[in-house]
């Protein structure tokens, strides 16, 4: 690999259960496909991040109130979370059977290690497979339930930053603001490390049943560079080769320029606005727009979806190993680890 792995790695290993198929890379007799600990925990990361902070309430009433909110709205690592995209997306495109049907006609009719190389080098190249169109919009849908209540959620928390200006706390400075910032950015630059009960939040998420979002279809409405990518992690995960011993050659697939550095300015633009933040509840705004909505609008913006709506301007002009991962034709069951060897 060409720079260290960006997204962190943890004790699980995920493995996506594909009835009566198995390919030379993978034992004969297995019970799924293996994906690797670093893109389970990089989904995982993003599940987790989108979950936490799309439920942060607006209803602040102390400065303490405020600085639990911005911990929790701010720990995300950039790299990670946009892996974590292109991974959670993956185990949606999963779901979707035409998807792996099309990816077993496409390793009868392609040298599987052709058909691999080929994906690697030149994720867009998914697009020939059957299905594909589905499974991106399987993809969309999942990413889009995902920003959509983080968009809302800073949409209400920077309104907040108005509607609290009448409590006299709220114009009170930040205590040690410049120790605040280096706390946050510590945070970001920390990778998320899953625990059991994260990673079946992450499967529970990820499977869960479309609603209705997404376009998808044959136009070729949902096909992004995100969701491509993520259409191509799933299809080398059926072919086996997505587990840990293939991380180092995941590298184009698993790193999307724009959306990679659409989450850096999310950052960059908090630690900015936070620089300059006075009272508390400059803080909130901070919180609201860049935490939050900037980073919603990466997420509906990898998808292929709306514009985050959001508030007014600025409140002041200011110097500024092993879970089991269902798929297609198979319903949820219970978690449990992948067998010795896979």
């Amino acid at each position: 690999m060409k720079q260290p792995v960006l997204w962190a790695t943890s004790a699980l290993i995920a493995a996506v259960a594909i009835s009566g198929f198995a390919v030379a890379r993978q034992e004969r007799g297995a019970p799924g496909v293996s994906l690797a600990r670093d893109l389970v925990a990089a989904a995982s990361a993003f599940e987790t991040y989108t979950r936490g902070a799309g439920t942060i309430s607006a209803a602040f009433d102390s400065g303490g109130g405020v600085a639990e909110a911005l911990a929790k709205g701010a720990a995300y690592q950039p790299e990670q979370l946009d892996a974590g995209m292109i991974a959670y997306g993956a185990i949606a495109a999963l779901q979707e059977e035409a998807f792996i049907d099309g990816v077993r006609q496409a390793a009868r009719e392609t040298p599987p290690e052709a058909l691999i190389q080929r994906l690697e080098a030149n994720p867009e190249s998914v697009v020939e497979i059957d299905g594909v169109a589905a499974a991106a919009s399987r993809a969309q849908a999942a990413l889009l339930r995902r920003g959509a209540p983080l968009g809302a959620t800073g949409k209400a928390v920077k309104q907040a930053a108005y509607d609290i200006q009448h409590q006299d706390w709220s114009k009170g400075p930040v205590a040690d603001n410049a120790g605040r910032l280096a706390r946050v950015k510590a945070m970001s630059a920390a990778f998320f490390q899953p625990g059991d009960a994260d990673a079946g939040r992450l499967i529970q998420a990820a499977t869960a049943p479309r609603d209705g979002a997404g376009s998808g279809g044959e136009g070729g409405a949902a096909f992004t560079p995100v969701t491509v990518r993520a259409a191509a992690l799933a299809a080398l995960a059926v072919l086996g080769a997505a587990g840990d011993e293939d991380v180092a050659r995941l590298d184009v697939v698993m790193r999307e320029p724009k959306s990679g550095f659409c989450m850096k300015m999310a950052k960059l633009n908090l630690y900015q606005c936070l620089a300059v933040a006075g009272p508390h509840y400059e803080d909130v705004f901070c919180l609201g727009q860049h935490a939050l909505i900037d980073t919603a609008q990466c997420v509906n913006d990898a998808a292929g979806g709306a514009t985050v709506p959001t508030a007014a301007p600025a409140p002041a002009p200011r110097a500024v190993p092993g879970f089991m991962i269902p798929v297609a034709g198979q319903a949820v069951a219970a978690m449990s680890p992948v067998p010795e060897g896979n």
